[in-house]
């Protein structure tokens, strides 16, 4: 059975931000499926698989990756 990707949400570096398209294309090469880039904000979103998440921070031009947590309620009664 295959393992779940993690979503994630990587933020670029100020310094990252002037080649955004670089930056992407590491992120790729690093293992990360991306979904989005919203280069305003200078935002990445996608899934990465949990073997490789903790390499996306090394990724040159990023400043922090965050890893989605699913949060859940048991049923109710």
């Amino acid at each position: 059975m295959a393992t779940a990707r993690h979503k994630v949400v990587v933020s670029v570096a100020d310094d990252g931000l002037a080649d955004l398209p670089a930056v992407v294309s590491a992120l790729r090469d690093a293992g990360m499926h991306v979904d989005d880039v919203m280069e305003t904000l200078g935002v990445v979103t996608g899934s990465v698989d949990p073997q490789a998440s903790g390499v996306l921070g090394t990724v040159p031009g990023v400043a922090t990756v965050e890893v989605e947590r699913e949060v859940g309620l048991p049923p109710g009664e």
